[in-house]
């Protein structure tokens, strides 16, 4: 366990007075403007929900490559549907499914997956819920009022993310240049993670290129500061990189990592919201030039996925299973 980063309770953001909501949204704050990280426990999705999506995830994953395939993500303004192994880089070894807010047409209907859009859709609205009163603690601190970010995310279409890493051998993960995920920021406004028990995933709480790790809590939800709000609050809160690599020796000896699931919720604002950095004083130097959200996803997603005529197809690792 690494103390890097902090784990706070937000049960009295969720519940308490005022004064109660302050002293939390501080603690949220200070973390974001330093590691970029935060763990909180108390969250109010209740831990069931989480393993019923898990598990769900499972479900999904085990079909077979054919079957998901008629699924596949293509359009980088819609971005959802499958992504196979290989579609994000040669040497990241993922499949994913991304799941939307609003249209969801790449979605397993319910002759071959029944309650797998209900379900999703319901774990949708909670971490929706969720992320913006992250938001909202961000918003209480810089003095923005509390509904600042509640105008700019009135049409917004986050990313749930299901993320299948499959069983392969430690030695295709620890050759220079490969990871489950390598090292990288988020590019929206901000993520929550939710981790299974398998562990891997680090981050460079210092922004000097030492990465340490960022282990499952369990009852905790993950959250990290993505591009995005790095920029639109001129840079006081922090995107700090993060990858995914084998779990340690001391948890797995084995030659085989296992497989591992994790479920990433990525927010972004409206598509029509201009990023201008926040200054609060006339003395305060812009230090980002402002953005339009939309055109900053669209090509994000573009490049990440290489839609640009170049389109992942899966690519056979040495897997185990």
């Amino acid at each position: 366990m690494t103390d890097a980063i902090p784990i706070v309770s937000f049960e009295r953001f969720l519940t308490g007075n005022r004064a109660d909501q302050q002293r939390v949204a501080q603690q949220v704050y200070n973390a974001f403007s330093t590691v970029g990280f935060i763990y909180l426990k108390d969250h109010g999705i209740p831990q069931q929900r989480v393993d019923e999506i898990f598990a769900l995830a499972k479900t999904f994953f085990d079909l077979p490559l054919s079957e998901k395939l008629n699924y596949k993500l293509s359009e980088a303004r819609v971005n959802q549907g499958y992504t196979p192994d290989g579609a994000e880089g040669i040497n990241d070894h993922k499949e994913c499914y991304e799941h939307r807010r609003f249209t969801n047409t790449l979605c397993p209907d319910e002759t071959h997956l029944p309650d797998f859009k209900t379900k999703l859709d319901t774990f949708y609205g909670q971490c929706l819920s969720l992320a913006m009163d992250v938001l909202k603690c961000l918003a209480m601190v810089l003095g923005l009022g509390d509904d600042f970010f509640t105008h700019v995310t009135k049409h917004a279409d986050p990313q749930m993310r299901l993320i299948h890493y499959p069983p392969l051998k430690r030695r295709v993960i620890e050759e220079q240049g490969h990871a489950r995920i390598m090292p990288h920021t988020d590019f929206g406004l901000c993520t929550l993670l939710f981790q299974d028990g398998i562990g891997g995933l680090e981050i460079d709480p210092y922004h000097d290129g030492k990465f340490v790790p960022a282990p499952p809590v369990p009852g905790t939800v993950l959250v990290n500061i993505a591009e995005l709000l790095t920029r639109y609050t001129n840079g006081r809160v922090k995107s700090t990189k993060h990858r995914v690599v084998a779990p340690s020796l001391d948890k797995y000896v084995g030659d085989v990592l296992p497989a591992r699931f994790s479920i990433p919720f990525f927010v972004h604002p409206d598509p029509e919201t201009m990023i201008d950095p926040i200054v609060l004083s006339s003395a305060e130097q812009r230090l980002y030039e402002p953005v339009n959200a939309g055109e900053w996803r669209i090509w994000n997603t573009t490049k990440d996925y290489h839609l640009n005529g170049a389109e992942g197809k899966g690519v056979e690792v040495e897997t185990v299973g």
